[in-house]
């Protein structure tokens, strides 16, 4: 990236306060950025920070003062971060577009792939019989993509992710390092103190722009569909088991692990940790908070929290309450004591 402070300024709707043809070359915080650099303020805790800095220009908040910055470069917008994000994309698709198109000589594609145009195909990615990739998709190194696999237009699939058998996913889908889809579920019965495997044989279907973080599973379904929905996103090291069906625009946080067949509606947030069990309904618009263990059906717009969960506020006032038993029990005790005495 290379761009004057005027250009970044209509890039990002803003009002620019000094010197408008200074380049900016690169991105940094506030604390190490240097004159080639932009850095924004997004918080007011920083603004010391930020009157310090070495940055060549800031994104300041619009109905902020931009006198007291002194010579430096202001650029006033309605967010800064969101703005700060909009450089971070340039500099990010600029990363993506250097991978110019090419099928490495050590990958291994079965001659009834069908390949999209302008595909970037990686050291050891393995393409077995009748996938499809969709065109300007970038297939990294130590990919494993296997038989009638179906992937979309611009999807980028990091190092060493391994999608099996019968899987489809749509369109800018982002999958990174590690992940598996359509590993097998966990199912399995008891028969004379005896555990049996139950063969899974369903799919996997995810949606358009869904983005998939390091290390998650997203198991394929026993019969049926596990299905992502388009917009979602999904954070490191999360565990999604077989029928699990997701809605649109999701986000689910590091280490959640939902069970089977438990079924989540459109714009739901699952914060860390949380347990979810199986064959649930949730509903649209839910607030999950971190480690929260849901053990029931919830309705559309609902905020709930703890284990067991409740609603959002009344179990932060548990929480709160109970670092106070000690004392309460102490209490509780000496009353107990001295209604004994009389």
């Amino acid at each position: 990236m290379k761009l004057t402070a005027k250009e970044i300024s209509l890039l990002t709707d803003g009002e620019i306060i000094g010197d408008d043809s200074i380049i900016i070359a690169g991105l940094n915080g506030l604390d190490k950025a240097q004159k080639s650099d932009i850095s924004f303020l997004g918080n007011m805790k920083y603004l010391s920070e930020a009157l310090k800095t070495q940055a060549g220009a800031i994104f300041i908040q619009k109905d902020l003062d931009a006198a007291q910055f002194k010579d430096k470069t202001i650029i006033k917008v309605a967010n800064p971060q969101y703005a700060y994000g909009i450089l971070l994309g340039i500099i990010d698709r600029e990363r993506i577009e250097s991978y110019s198109p090419q099928i490495h000589p050590s990958s291994q594609i079965s001659d009834s792939a069908e390949l999209g145009e302008d595909l970037y195909i990686g050291q050891n990615a393995v393409i077995e019989s009748n996938a499809k990739i969709g065109s300007r998709s970038k297939i990294f190194a130590n990919v494993y993509i296997g038989r009638n696999v179906k992937i979309g237009a611009d999807c980028i699939i990091y190092p060493n992710v391994a999608i099996r058998e019968n899987v489809s996913i749509g369109n800018r889908v982002i999958i990174q390092p590690g992940a598996v889809i359509g590993g097998d579920g966990f199912g399995f019965a008891s028969v004379d103190g005896k555990t049996h495997k139950i063969a899974q044989i369903g799919l996997v279907e995810i949606g358009d722009g869904v983005e998939i973080g390091s290390n998650t599973a997203i198991d394929r379904a026993t019969v049926g569909v596990t299905k992502i929905g388009a917009g979602t996103k999904i954070d490191n090291l999360v565990m999604i088991a077989h029928n699990v069906e997701i809605g649109e625009n999701c986000l689910i946080v590091a280490q959640v692990g939902i069970s089977g067949s438990t079924k989540i509606g459109n714009n739901v947030t699952i914060a860390g940790q949380a347990g979810i069990v199986g064959h649930l309904k949730i509903g649209n618009n839910v607030l999950i908070s971190a480690q929260s263990g849901i053990s029931g059906d919830i309705a559309d717009n609902m905020r709930v929290g703890g284990n067991p969960m409740s609603e959002l506020n009344h179990s932060i006032k548990v929480r709160a309450l109970i670092r106070k038993l000690p004392e309460i029990y102490q209490e509780i005790k000496n009353l107990k004591k001295s209604i004994l005495q009389k």
